[in-house]
């Protein structure tokens, strides 16, 4: 894992860069369109990762590493409805209904100025950020479990006398 990468990811600098490669922008320019999209939804609008990792005494990155299955399913579910509204700009049909989507994009093209595509652009973007840092959050919580493990291995187990049922050393 590319601990350099995951730590870059959680900064603001990083996240901007990670968008801007994403969707082939100058970061400046996402940055901008984020602020004024903002929220954009990328994680449940209950979810408070630090607090919640927390209280469940785990790191952020286990915590992120646990909900990443279910993180998978909101997104194959949110990358079909953009999917299907991106179809549309092109003259294309959907049989999904994508109000929400269609609405929210609508209102960031309006508000920054740009197009559609670009803001759908930067949805991608903002689906496979998650992606990527709940892969490296996985990989980081495994490793550590591995370096623990490995650890556990190297502690010397001395020679204990084994007490029977008398309590007296037996053998």
């Amino acid at each position: 894992m590319n601990e350099t990468e995951l730590s870059e990811l959680l900064t603001a600098p990083g996240f901007f860069r990670f968008l801007a490669q994403q969707a082939k922008l100058d970061p400046e320019e996402v940055k901008r369109i984020y602020l004024l999209g903002r929220p954009w939804g990328l994680w449940p609008p209950d979810l408070d990762l630090s607090h919640e990792a927390a209280e469940a005494g785990v790191s952020v990155f286990t915590y992120l590493a646990a909900l990443q299955p279910l993180l998978d399913m909101d997104t194959q579910g949110k990358e079909a409805q953009l999917a299907a509204y991106k179809a549309t700009l092109t003259g294309g049909e959907t049989t999904q209904p994508i109000p929400a989507v269609r609405a929210y994009v609508e209102k960031v093209a309006a508000l920054s100025g740009k197009d559609e595509e670009t803001i759908c652009n930067i949805l991608h973007a903002l689906y496979a950020y998650r992606q990527r840092v709940g892969q490296l959050s996985i990989q980081k919580v495994g490793e550590l479990s591995k370096l623990k493990m490995e650890q556990n291995k190297t502690v010397p187990v001395h020679d204990v006398p084994i007490k029977d049922g008398s309590g007296s050393a037996g053998l």
